[in-house]
């Protein structure tokens, strides 16, 4: 069983005979190196021996480093995971226009759609859903009709009331914020494990995002940060408490159906850049896994 393992205080971290050694000064807690998945370290002032990120690469752990604001800014990512990476890297390199817009075609379509099971979880009308579904199906190639943006204030609104704004300084985009960047690096731990550059995107194509790659194939992933942040509502009030990222971060270890199957989303994770792989092998966007969130995630 993998663990999420969350640092908030401690001196200092190494590793000794594969197992992480976390130093608190007068006590020295210990994990297998083999049962971390995920570790968080939300301690500016820790320090990490070269050694202990050397192995955490080594073991493919995702280690995400939070800034002096408690938010997540640093993803420890390994880079000779994958045997053939420059074969990778020609692959994307050569994708056509036309096969990237329908890729984007798909991961919009299911972003919509887990957007509009997101809403209905929350108790929204029926024909606020019913909408979203409809615009998920009128995606088209490239999403030349925008229907990522028209879904997106008709989610936010009714998700979240008429007055919230995206990127407001208040505790639901701070949750927010901090759940996606959790998304993302998962999404980005696994897209280096399987050889892709980051920052070749399909859609973000920023000369200064290292992560356009990660942005594109999060979306559909998104709206799992929007359902904890409605399901724990109640507890968020002026800033994150250690509970509520221990929350955000483990997310990543909820459920979601890919694949006509329930898995564990950082699994589900892994098996949807997987098939990316698969898609871009064989030129058909259709083995293109994109994992659907169901009702088991509530």
């Amino acid at each position: 069983m993998f663990r999420t393992v969350f640092i908030t205080k401690g001196q200092y971290l190494t590793v000794k005979d594969e197992w992480l050694l976390i130093n608190y000064g007068d006590m020295v807690k210990k994990v297998p190196l083999s049962d971390i998945k995920n570790l968080f370290i939300d301690n500016v002032y820790i320090n990490i021996s070269a050694y202990a990120l050397q192995k955490l690469a080594k073991y493919g752990i995702n280690a995400i480093l939070c800034d002096d604001t408690h938010l997540p800014c640093c993803n420890l990512l390994p880079l000779n995971t994958h045997y053939r990476p420059y074969g990778v890297l020609k692959k994307q390199i050569a994708l056509t226009d036309t096969f990237k817009n329908l890729l984007w075609q798909r991961i919009v379509k299911a972003k919509i759609i887990n957007q509009g099971t997101a809403l209905k979880m929350s108790g929204a009308g029926t024909k606020v859903c019913e909408r979203m579904q409809q615009l998920a199906q009128e995606v088209l190639s490239g999403d030349t009709g925008n229907r990522e943006g028209i879904a997106a204030k008709m989610f936010f609104r009714n998700f979240y009331g008429c007055d919230f704004i995206r990127f407001e300084n208040d505790i639901i985009n701070i949750a927010l914020n901090y759940g996606y960047a959790v998304i993302r690096s998962s999404v980005a731990r696994s897209l280096c494990a399987y050889g892709y550059n980051c920052a070749l995107g399909i859609h973000h194509i920023s000369e200064t995002n290292p992560f356009n790659l990660a942005d594109d194939l999060m979306e559909p992933l998104r709206p799992l940060a929007d359902i904890w942040v409605w399901q724990n509502n109640e507890d968020l009030v002026d800033t994150l408490t250690k509970n509520n990222k221990i929350g955000l971060a483990n997310i990543i270890n909820g459920d979601i159906a890919c694949g006509n199957k329930m898995m564990k989303v950082h699994n589900a994770v892994d098996k949807y850049i997987a098939s990316l792989t698969t898609a871009i092998d064989n030129a058909d966007v259709n083995k293109l896994i994109i994992p659907i969130i169901g009702e088991k995630f509530v």
